[in-house]
C-alpha cells in the first residue's frame, strides 16, 4: 500500500484559542480600553488586524496578548480638585 503524500499532516478540527478572531467590541473589552484607540492602534500599525470582507474588521487574541506583553497605557489619575467636585454634585 503506497504511503499518502498527506499522512503526517497535522489537522485540527479546532481552532487554537490564542488564533480567535474577534471583532472591535471584544478587543476592547478585553484590553479595557475603548473602540477608538483601538482604531488607532490599527492605523499605527501596534495592532495588527485581519479584513474578512468588506468592512468587517476582526482582530487574532494572540495579538491582543502580545499588545499587552510589549506595552502598557497609564491613565491620568484624577486631580484632588475634580474628585471634590464630583463629591459635591
Amino acid at each position: 500500500m503506497a504511503k499518502r503524500k498527506y499522512d503526517n499532516t497535522q489537522t485540527s478540527t479546532q481552532p487554537d484559542a490564542s488564533d480567535r478572531l474577534l471583532p472591535r467590541s471584544e478587543v476592547a473589552q478585553y484590553l479595557n480600553i475603548g473602540t477608538t484607540f483601538i482604531e488607532q492602534l490599527r492605523r499605527q500599525g501596534k495592532l495588527p488586524s485581519y479584513r474578512l470582507s468588506g468592512n468587517c474588521i476582526r482582530y487574532k487574541k494572540s495579538d491582543c496578548d502580545a499588545l499587552l506583553d510589549h506595552s502598557f497605557v497609564v491613565r491620568p489619575a484624577k486631580s484632588k480638585k475634580r474628585q471634590k467636585d464630583s463629591n459635591e454634585h
